[in-house]
């Protein structure tokens, strides 16, 4: 008699099977949070050792119980791996930058061994951390398919009250699948199904009726995790790639943690207020958006690698995905390595990344006209062609101020300076706020 296994067993299975199978550039530690994650899209899709059988609602909360693990010691856990990367950036606000991506007390961010080796220009990697949290804002992404006139797509995770989901008929699948517009979501609202998160406990999740769900507002392709470090690098250089990793790292942690918000925009966000210098140009930042998306048609040439697949090490060349990006961006040119199930190999997407830049390049977006005074900042200080060093840092403690324009004896103006000019100068020391 055939003997029909238990959702706990394939669980198990799969977790047995991904840790025999892969090893992660990473501590075995990290690599276990990150494999949680991956089980749970594996019971989605009937993949690994679920052998066609899906199971559409299972969470990861649900695969770290089946697994025997405590759950909330998980989610923190993995909110910790969160913390570090934040607490970096906090360091450099606090005017104590660091020029490795190492926590407080040395160990490289996510557990990455190869990591510290690498000597970063910090506002370089908050410029990474702030577009990478920025591609993934709706607004961000609709502006980026008006000015290109491409279809990108793209949700969210939002707190769901499983009750009110069934009563109205919807199940995960379908939220994360289907189109749904802002009335949509708006009555979704209305309806109770979903909910605050201010006002959702860890075990309102964990042991009771809600859920964390991705719910997808436009239908599209997408983005890709690989296009965004690579495509950040051709366009700011690595150290700004390693900070749309991280970005992309919390965004991936985000989704099984102590909080139900979208860190890696909060992340975002609190780099441009306290760090302005690393914003980008309108134009560059949906550039950048597009040139992340994976283009209709193209799916096979872009893929778009999980935290896992890019820490994932390939026997045959000893590399993760990640190093490879990193070569790749440093000017080496390393062994193919296979992506995307073996649709494509690394190569031939640095290849195809490439033209893609060259191609958007040569068609500038179509961006609103605007009239100037509602692009209007008033955060600058004028000063004179003889002003000090010490004084230009003086100013630009001021968060109030983002340029110094200077002028001449005359009044007229004779060049703007920036505080990453100022950085430079001083040798990559940063006026405190």
């Amino acid at each position: 008699m055939i003997s029909i296994p238990t959702l706990e067993e394939l669980v198990r299975r799969d977790y047995e099977s991904l840790l025999e199978d892969e090893r992660l550039d990473t501590e075995l530690g990290v690599a276990e949070l990150i494999l949680a994650q991956s089980i749970e899209g594996h019971a989605h899709t009937g993949a690994g050792a679920f052998h066609k059988r899906r199971y559409p609602d299972i969470t990861t909360h649900r695969v770290v119980e089946l697994l025997g693990w405590d759950v909330t010691e998980c989610r923190a856990a993995r909110q910790a791996l969160i913390d570090e990367i934040k607490g970096w950036v906090e360091a450099f606000i606090e005017g104590e930058p660091r020029r490795r991506l190492v926590d407080s007390a040395g160990h490289p961010l996510l557990r990455v061994p190869w990591l510290p080796r690498i000597e970063v220009e910090p506002v370089e990697v908050l410029r990474g951390i702030y577009i990478g949290g920025m591609r993934d804002d709706e607004a961000v992404r609709a502006r980026a398919e008006e000015a290109y006139g491409v279809v990108i797509g793209g949700g969210r995770c939002v707190v769901v009250d499983t009750r009110v989901m069934g009563e109205l008929g919807e199940d995960p699948d379908r939220l994360a699948h289907e189109a749904h517009d802002s009335e949509s979501i708006r009555e979704y609202r209305e309806a109770g199904m979903i909910v605050d998160p201010e006002g959702v406990a860890i075990q309102d999740v964990d042991d009771g009726p809600y859920e964390h769900y991705y719910i997808r507002y436009r239908i599209g392709p997408g983005h890709s995790d690989d296009a965004s470090i690579i495509g950040a690098g051709l366009l700011y250089g690595l150290d700004t790639a390693l900070g749309a990793w991280l970005a992309d790292a919390v965004d991936t942690l985000e989704k099984f943690s102590l909080h139900f918000r979208d860190q890696d925009d909060e992340l975002a966000a609190l780099i441009g207020e306290r760090v302005p210098e690393v914003k980008v140009p309108e134009a560059e930042l949906l550039l950048y958006v597009v040139l992340c998306a994976i283009a209709l048609g193209k799916e096979e040439k872009v893929p778009d690698s999980s935290t896992r697949h890019l820490l994932s090490i390939y026997p045959k060349t000893d590399r993760s995905l990640l190093r490879a990006h990193v070569d790749f961006l440093e000017g080496l040119r390393g062994p193919s390595q296979p992506m995307s199930h073996g649709q494509t190999t690394t190569h031939d997407f640095f290849a195809y990344l490439v033209r893609r830049l060259s191609e958007l390049q040569r068609k500038p977006a179509r961006l609103p006209q605007r009239e100037a005074s509602s692009l209007m900042s008033a955060g600058f200080a004028v000063v004179g062609p003889d002003t000090g060093v010490e004084e230009m840092v003086r100013l630009f403690a001021d968060p109030e101020v983002e340029h110094l324009i200077v002028c001449g004896a005359d009044g007229a103006p004779k060049g703007i300076i920036r505080a990453a000019d100022v950085l430079r100068l001083i040798g990559g020391s940063h006026p405190t706020p």
